[in-house]
């Protein structure tokens, strides 16, 4: 319910392709504002936003752009959600996750490794929240308690991947529980015809809006600052290869990817970012019937 007099509250909803970020931005306003498509690739191709009605008139909800879509998320993409936080007094980012999903994918951590590069100042994590959408209204009760604690699972190894990239610094509250740190919150946002009510994914969203309400506006002069400080961000990778084993026939090693992002500043100069492990994997080859890795060896 709005409470009169309140000032706006704003979210901007990030994450990939098909997790249902304009479905969840229309079922948090209560109107269908936002395009929704079934097809794979995205169907917001810009960064928009729209008030609520009624009850959800002094909420603000903005679309954006899916990080990993077929044409590619470029700077001019990360550049308009800078210009969204800077000019619209942006409490809460909403991580949108498909509740199928129960894995910490590579295109999670690029979205994660995408924000830490771009919103480095402090409190940033704090105005962080997970939406796991296709949380369908039709799950039994205790199926959906066991699968919470996989997604909690997941939440944790995303927050050992941010401590990892942002060296855990003071930008980031590592004395608050799990729990507090980063809230997640289930949702249907287009429940089954057949099964009315959806109570507790509305129940949900009311939860999302009071956490949103009880966070300050990003700070304006390190928004300034950080608009300022660099045009775009080019990202660079590296594999390196570890032996691990090796027989008369077989050689197994793991190949390790290593990815930065360099800041490029309006005058031209480059700000190289340091070197981050990102991803690994184990692979066993026949020396005599395979072509030898192009990767370094370590």
């Amino acid at each position: 319910m709005s409470i009169k007099g309140l000032k706006q509250t704003t979210l901007l909803l990030i994450g990939e392709t098909g997790v249902g970020k304009s479905s969840l931005g229309n079922f948090i306003l209560k109107d269908n504002v936002f395009n929704v498509s079934s097809k794979p690739k995205s169907e917001t191709k810009n960064t928009i936003g729209y008030y609520g009605e009624d009850d959800k008139s002094d909420v603000f909800v903005i679309d954006t752009p899916s990080l990993n879509d077929s044409d590619g998320f470029d700077n001019e993409g990360i550049q308009n959600i800078i210009e969204c936080v800077k000019n619209t007094r942006l409490q809460g980012i909403v991580l949108t996750m498909d509740f199928r999903i129960n894995r910490f994918s590579t295109n999670l951590r690029d979205i994660v490794k995408i924000i830490s590069d771009v919103f480095q100042f402090k409190d940033f994590w704090k105005h962080i929240c997970i939406v796991w959408t296709k949380c369908y209204n039709y799950t039994p009760k205790n199926k959906l308690e066991k699968d919470k604690i996989l997604k909690n699972e997941i939440k944790e190894e995303m927050i050992k991947f941010i401590k990892q990239t942002n060296k855990i610094n003071e930008n980031i509250d590592i004395e608050k529980t799990n729990k507090d740190f980063i809230p997640m919150y289930f949702v249907d946002s287009q429940p089954d015809e057949d099964y009315y009510d959806n109570t507790r994914s509305e129940e949900e969203i009311e939860k999302l809006i009071k956490w949103a309400r009880g966070l300050k506006p990003f700070d304006k002069e390190e928004i300034n600052k950080l608009i300022n400080e660099f045009k775009e961000i080019i990202y660079e990778e590296k594999e390196e290869c570890e032996i691990i084993e090796e027989t008369k026939y077989n050689i197994t090693y793991k190949i390790t990817t290593y990815r930065r992002g360099n800041k490029v500043k309006y005058n031209g100069e480059v700000e190289e970012g340091e070197w981050q492990e990102f991803s690994s994997r184990i692979i066993t080859e026949n020396k005599y019937n395979k072509e030898p890795s192009d990767c370094v060896v370590m």
